[in-house]
């Protein structure tokens, strides 16, 4: 019995040592500036990755739609957020067999190519809860929205 303890013990705190540290993933990676990012942008492209709610055809009717991201607002759908507040961060890729709590559009099988995974979480200024308002992908100078099932694809249409 003291000799499962042991193993049990030894194995609950050797366990901690791989936690993994939350403010690790939320370093920079490129060097990219939020400056940089900072456009209006136009979806020109949907793919789906999963279930959900939203049709095909409403999915397809977002191509041509602008999203804005600029310091003093940000614009998306019929969502307009006075003084957004921007994070940067950056998320190492998953090794096969690695499960993790954010669900990337590498999770199912979209942008594969890259050494890391840089988001941009938008959060509404005054926001108690923590979550991010949106999560926009960056992917080559574009930006990819993850939503109800569908991956939207957005390049800059002016700087």
């Amino acid at each position: 019995m003291i000799r499962f303890f042991v193993v049990f013990l030894l194995g609950a705190v050797s366990g901690g040592c791989f936690a993994v540290n939350s403010d690790e993933d939320n370093a920079t990676c490129s060097g990219r500036s939020l400056d940089d990012l900072y456009a209006v942008y136009v979806i020109y492209g949907v793919v789906k990755y999963g279930g959900g709610l939203t049709s095909e055809s409403s999915a397809e009717a977002r191509i041509g739609k602008n999203l804005l991201i600029e310091p003093d607002v940000f614009e998306v759908r019929d969502v307009s957020i006075p003084d957004p507040l921007y994070e940067f961060a950056c998320y190492p890729l998953q090794r096969e067999g690695e499960i993790s709590a954010n669900r990337w559009s590498n999770f199912y099988g979209f942008g594969l190519d890259r050494e890391f995974i840089e988001v941009v979480h938008v959060y509404e200024e005054g926001d108690a809860s923590g979550e991010a308002f949106l999560n926009l992908e960056v992917m080559n100078g574009e930006l990819w929205e993850m939503h109800d099932g569908w991956i939207y694809m957005m390049k800059p249409l002016r700087k």
